[in-house]
């Protein structure tokens, strides 16, 4: 069972505390969230610890790798920022065990400031409702870009629930109307800027590699050429930019290529080409490279859906080691993004002998309005839902065949073709000889009875689930997409069933009603 948690900071900052801290829980099954509230004190100790351990991770990355290897602005064109240029006058003799003194210790105060009664008390509450199996997505609501900047990996919390990962998000949030492409692989538009003093070609390797992937790389683009495939109307689902970047005030800068002039924009200057990039389904957006949280902040006022970034300034190593863990967990293992998230930052703890505090940089930043993409849900927008009499009918013949692990083959390998032919050829190569002889018998067998596969107009299939997803978020929220997925796995399902079992979680009757007389009228159209 999903469960999502948002905790609003409301006003305030860190000099002078936030008098009204929100948390809501949204779990499935419910159509309403539950709700509590609290408040955090003045922190000014964590701050200035915060900005220690910046200047000490600045300083100590500068000394042990060569300052070409970061992702940051070409020194030659670099725009002074009082947010990142760090002072590092006078911190000498800086070590790693130095470095992980400053670590814990912002660890620690970060603990005990949220350990306080007035928000502990909000926090043993919502932990009575979640249990350490369940995914949780956990969303920090603020602006204040301090607050953002916070080890938030580090609370005791995630250490608690080891299926739980972080989000931040802007208080304001909308749900865009996008327009769903009619693609049976995921379109990437990988842009690779400018590669002073750090290699690419890694990622664009792995890019390459992705199977259910169709991806266009813009390698030194100009802005003519990137606002044209940013236009495109087929539209792209991932946006990816690996090279320099950094933030400058409440923006952030990205560096696309090496011409002397015109060599870089700012996320203002994309703003009407990635507005027409997000109303074409434009669903998650990678930024690899340095010090990102200004192009997040501009970005999330466009209500994209999804965005990763680097918090600092991130050497070439780290970035390319994110990357490789992060799709392999969300396009090879299909993980949820969230959990394909922590999982990569996990891996970053290997190499912190010599990158030091490099589990601390990725970060997502979620626009709550809308369900995080999954990468089976982005690659396969046109291919039919088989049936749950087609998919019961074959569990129930490979149960007696390979046991208990049947459904779960299923499930899997259902999600990987467009028919019930390709499922049936797939889960026949898993089979030994003798098995694949019972397999074809029963299957032959099956065919010989219409009656047993539904009908091709009961079928429940993607343009359908899409309109039900959007009317049922209109009415209850955004738990939708979470009954959604939970009313897939129910077997043996037609359209109506799956309407009936979707209008049964809606607990008021006037929006029960509602719903099901604007999927009535829909059919009926």
């Amino acid at each position: 069972m999903n469960k999502a948690v948002l905790i609003n900071f409301g006003s305030g900052d860190l000099n002078t505390g936030f008098p009204r801290v929100t948390v809501q829980l949204w779990v499935s099954g419910y159509s309403r969230p539950q709700q509590f509230v609290g408040s955090l004190p003045a922190a000014p100790m964590l701050a200035e610890l915060y900005r220690h351990w910046q200047s000490i991770y600045t300083h100590i990355c500068s000394r042990s790798i060569s300052a070409k290897e970061f992702r940051k602005a070409p020194e030659a064109e670099s725009v002074d920022d009082d947010e990142i240029e760090i002072e590092t006058e006078g911190i000498t003799n800086i070590s790693q065990v130095n470095f992980d003194e400053v670590c814990q210790n912002l660890q620690q105060n970060l603990n005990a400031w949220l350990n306080t009664p007035n928000f502990s008390s909000i926090e043993a509450r919502a932990r009575s409702q979640l249990d350490r199996e369940s995914e949780i997505q956990v969303t920090l609501e603020t602006n204040d870009d301090l607050l953002r900047r916070l080890p938030w990996h580090c609370w005791q919390f995630f250490a608690d629930y080891p299926a739980s990962e972080l989000a931040l998000s802007q208080p304001e949030y909308i749900r865009q109307v996008q327009k769903q492409q009619e693609t049976e692989k995921v379109r990437i538009l990988a842009v690779l800027g400018s590669t002073k003093g750090i290699d690419l070609t890694t990622e664009q390797n792995f890019l390459e590699n992705l199977n259910q992937a169709r991806t266009k790389f813009l390698v030194n683009p100009s802005q003519s050429e990137l606002n044209q495939e940013l236009l495109n109307p087929e539209g792209w689902e991932i946006l990816f930019f690996a090279g320099h970047s950094q933030t400058e005030g409440e923006t952030g800068r990205i560096y696309i290529n090496e011409n002397r002039t015109n060599n870089s924009l700012t996320i203002e200057q994309l703003q009407a080409s990635l507005k027409t990039a997000i109303a074409n389904g434009l669903k998650l957006a990678i930024f690899n490279s340095c010090d990102g949280l200004g192009l997040a902040n501009t970005l999330e006022k466009l209500h994209i859906p999804t965005i990763i970034i680097m918090r600092e300034p991130v050497p070439n190593r780290v970035a390319q080691e994110f990357f490789k863990y992060f799709l392999g967990a969300f396009a090879v293992s299909h993980l949820s993004l969230y959990l394909s998230v922590r999982q990569a930052r996990e891996q970053l703890l290997v190499i912190e002998d010599d990158f030091p505090g490099a589990s601390w940089l990725p970060a997502i930043c979620q626009n709550p309005a809308v369900e995080p993409p999954n990468w089976l849900n982005i690659a396969k927008p046109v291919r039919l839902v088989l049936s749950s009499e087609q998919i019961y009918a074959l569990e129930s013949i490979l149960l007696d065949l390979i046991g208990p692990i049947a459904p779960t083959l299923v499930k899997n390998i259902s999600t990987q073709v467009s028919n019930f032919d390709d499922l049936v050829e797939r889960l026949f190569t898993r089979l030994s000889v003798t098995q694949k002889i019972e397999f074809q018998r029963q299957i032959d067998l099956l065919l010989a009875q219409p009656e047993a596969l539904e009908d091709e107009n009961k079928i429940i299939d993607r343009e359908f689930i899409r309109i039900c997803e959007q009317i049922l978020a209109e009415i209850i929220g955004p738990i939708a997409p979470i009954l959604i997925e939970e009313a897939l796995n129910l077997d043996r399902q037609s359209k109506t069933a799956f309407v009936e079992t979707l209008a049964s979680e809606i607990a008021d009757p006037l929006l029960r009603l509602e719903f099901q007389q604007r999927i009535s009228n829909l059919a009926a159209d």
